[in-house]
């Protein structure tokens, strides 16, 4: 049962992994940069054997620089095992690892200001070639009626030709990825923690149902053996909005971790939607954002489903693309 239908791709190589490694080791060398290096045309081994190759000029530039001429063999011989390690769990589980030059990394995350250079991937990365891309997110305790609507909104989305990107955190997130499955559409569950095992536990059962189906792949930023801290949590947040063309959130209470991800999609500039809030302490996150002058957010009701609004705003999405 735990096997999955998505057969092994590894095309990255332990050089090429353990080079990337070793960057994502320097300090101030984030996302942005990888990015900028990599449209350099300029190869990251080139850099590592002369920094003065990198193309981050002036005070940006030089700790880098400085970093990578005062590496170690250790340094180099500990990211080596590191890669390893990961291509023999990415074989072990049917995964691959991917960057910017693999046909499978997504576009809207390479085209966000969050360009993840490695990609963990487990499932079905045909998914991520899908160009209309939605995230659904909101409370774990989400209630009705927005439990209701939330897979409504879902299951529209679907119908829609949208993929529904999501957590895979129990409450909405878990409701977001079921009624996209069970209505026939796909799903993108953005984890954070390594794909070696399901967290949270408790969704051991849906993590199988999708892994075997065609309609679902795992995405982490997080290599193998990683657990789910708070920082990953927050960061896996970031990433769904970089893999969304618009947010939609539930149920979530002002301080309620889902409000991460209106925060990033604020940052990333993209549209967002919530449910009217219903005076509640559960609902204040919906109220926030409602309320937000320098958000691109609309309201649905909560009252009925407003599939007619939905659909008129997922096509103003679709028409980002």
């Amino acid at each position: 049962m735990g096997e999955t239908r998505q057969k092994s791709t590894i095309q990255l190589s332990v050089d090429e992994l353990t080079t990337l490694f070793v960057f994502d080791g320097l300090k101030g060398f984030g996302p942005q940069k990888f990015k900028q290096l990599f449209e350099s045309a300029i190869s990251f081994q080139d850099v590592l054997k002369n920094p003065g190759l990198l193309p981050v000029q002036g005070k940006r530039g030089d700790p880098i620089r400085e970093q990578i001429r005062t590496l170690s063999a250790s340094q180099i011989d500990a990211c080596r095992r590191r890669a390893e390690k990961q291509l023999a769990m990415a074989m072990s589980t049917g995964s691959q690892i991917i960057t910017y030059n693999h046909p499978d990394y997504p576009k809207h995350v390479f085209e966000s200001n969050n360009p993840i250079p490695i990609l963990y991937v487990r499932g079905n990365a045909g998914v991520l070639h899908e160009k209309s891309t939605v995230a659904c997110v909101g409370s774990r305790q989400i209630r009705e009626p927005y439990l209701s609507l939330h897979k409504a909104f879902a299951r529209t989305a679907c119908h829609e030709r949208f993929v529904v990107v999501s957590g895979f955190a129990l409450g909405a997130d878990t409701a977001g990825h079921t009624a996209a499955v069970d209505s026939g559409g796909k799903t993108i569950c953005v984890m954070p923690s390594g794909l070696d095992r399901p967290f949270p536990p408790e969704n051991k059962n849906l993590w199988f149902r999708l892994l075997n189906s065609d309609s679902a792949v795992f995405v982490s930023e997080f290599g193998f053996g990683t657990g789910a801290a708070s920082l990953n949590l927050r960061k896996r947040n970031k990433l769904i909005a970089a893999f969304s063309l618009g947010v939609v959130l539930s149920q979530t209470s002002a301080t309620g971790g889902a409000m991460n991800a209106f925060r990033f999609a604020l940052e990333q500039k993209k549209p967002v939607a919530t449910f009217a809030d219903d005076a509640t302490e559960d609902t204040t996150g919906n109220r926030e954002i409602a309320l937000a002058a320098n958000a691109r957010s609309i309201v649905f009701s909560s009252d009925r489903e407003d599939r007619d609004g939905w659909i008129a705003w997922l096509q103003k999405l679709s028409f980002s693309t």
